[in-house]
């Protein structure tokens, strides 16, 4: 199907740019004709050309958590939708969400609801944002769970954020690490190496690896560079398919020292994102099925969709949870009790937050841990380099004596 950028002009006169999907020009006129519009001029976008075909348009969650707290702002202040998705498209700076925004805006304009013009969009909406404004649309409240969007958007924006800070040192701190001990194998090392070989006398076994491993660096560069090409692209690969994904997430959930951490997150990212759906007034079944798409670990998507069999069966939330070991017993009475007491969007909202807590104290442990235990690992690998070197020394000395 062709895409054109459009120039239309509704009943009032006003004259829209937009980016519109038909077979052909005809048909493309003949469907703004029956929504009221009038086609001025159209101009079919050729695809192929370019980067933006190669990689295409993209919005980041910045943007989107921005966008949604500005947009439950105007709707609050009863802006008409229509104008305040106008607004927000003139005022942002990335051109592949302003030419989506306008066609959101051109969907408003010709009697579409909000939610059925974002779904065209999967790639900026996702099935969390579309769900929860249809189910605000269908009870009158699109403000209020704009507003919970907007919760939602920041709170998941600070889990992200506080998880990138805090394994950012300790990345830096083992690239600068291997890039320190490549440079002493391959610029240092070689220097006593050529003096070692000279040597008539039985060299250390430590002094031997280092040798080694400077000459495979050395005299084979390309090779070990592809070599740790090819490892990175296969591992790529297998952490692709579902054995790998499920090897990938039994890691993570019942590692030694990321399993509590990724638990952790895990339950505060399902509480978060179940309480937004139910105070949105999606049904429970629903929203069960939306936060098993959004959670990201094959394990606890099957987890879910246990919960949702159980739940279709007759059964209680709190019931499905009897044999889960993922959730803690504090969650489990917590959903129990919201369900008796008919406040389970406002029990899971208070144990977000409490996990949400729990993570970021982990994740300041975890990070405080980490440092010193690589300055450790570094200070052993340069000493072993080092020692590597003064060993043959010292039997030389010996020897001189």
């Amino acid at each position: 199907m062709a895409k054109y950028e459009c120039e239309v002009k509704d009943g009032s006169g006003e004259i829209l740019k937009t980016t519109l999907e038909a077979p052909n020009m005809v048909e493309l006129g003949n469907r703004l004709s029956d929504k009221g519009f009038y086609l001025i001029r159209a101009k079919e976008v050729k695809s192929g050309g370019g980067f933006g075909f190669i990689f295409g348009g993209s919005v980041s969650k910045k943007e989107m958590m921005i966008f949604t707290v500005q947009l439950a702002t105007l709707v609050g202040s009863a802006v008409p939708l229509v104008e305040s998705v106008g607004i927000l498209a003139d005022q942002t700076q990335n051109k592949y969400f302003k030419s989506i925004l306008n066609t959101v805006c051109t969907d408003l304009q010709s009697g579409q609801s909000f939610s059925s013009s974002i779904r065209k969009h999967p790639k900026v909406f996702d099935k969390i944002y579309c769900n929860m404004c249809e189910a605000g649309e269908a009870g009158g409240m699109l403000d209020k769970v704009l507003e919970r969007l907007a919760i939602f958007a920041e709170a998941d924006a600070e889990i992200r954020g506080r998880i990138k800070s805090a394994m950012m040192m300790p990345i830096i701190q083992l690239s600068m690490a291997v890039l320190g001990v490549i440079f002493l194998l391959v610029r240092i090392f070689p220097n006593f190496a050529v003096m070692f070989k000279k040597m008539k006398m039985e060299l250390p076994a430590i002094t031997k690896t280092m040798m080694w491993a400077s000459d495979m660096l050395v005299e084979n560069s390309m090779m070990v560079f592809a070599s740790f090409v090819g490892f990175i692209i296969i591992c790529f690969f297998l952490l692709k398919t579902n054995t790998g994904k499920i090897v990938l997430a039994h890691i993570a959930l019942k590692g030694p020292v990321i399993g509590d951490l990724t638990q952790k997150i895990a339950v505060s990212r399902f509480s978060r994102t179940f309480c937004s759906l139910l105070g949105a007034g999606v049904s429970i079944l629903q929203a069960l099925q939306i936060t098993a798409s959004v959670m990201g670990n094959p394990l606890m998507e099957e987890m879910i969709a246990r919960m949702v069999i159980g739940v279709q069966q007759g059964n209680t939330l709190a019931s499905t949870l009897t044999k889960v070991t993922i959730f803690p017993n504090m969650v489990k009475k917590m959903i129990e009790v919201g369900e008796n007491t008919g406040n389970l969007d406002v029990m899971l909202s208070k144990a977000a937050d409490f996990y949400d807590r729990e993570v970021k104290e982990s994740l300041e442990g975890l990070s405080s841990a980490i440092t010193p235990l690589l300055t450790v690992a570094m200070g052993m690998i340069i000493g072993g380099i080092a020692l590597s070197v003064f060993m043959p020394l010292f039997q030389m000395s010996k020897g001189i004596r």
